[in-house]
């Protein structure tokens, strides 16, 4: 039978599942506010660059 592991070593697992988890949801938004800023959706000026800023940030992230 399997010995159970340590906490110690479920939590480093947890860490790296989350990490990856945290990246993928960062390019994710990433590519659904290029989308977005890619359609014809009629937005004021002041809205596009305010996503563009967040999209900036999400990147240097």
């Amino acid at each position: 039978m399997a010995q159970p592991k340590n906490i110690s070593a479920l939590m480093c697992e947890l860490s790296v599942a989350l990490a990856e988890l945290s990246e993928k949801m960062s390019n994710l938004s990433v590519t659904l506010e290029n989308h977005y800023l890619d359609s014809d959706a009629p937005e004021p000026s002041a809205m596009l660059e305010a996503a563009r800023e967040t999209i900036e940030k999400a990147r240097s992230n």
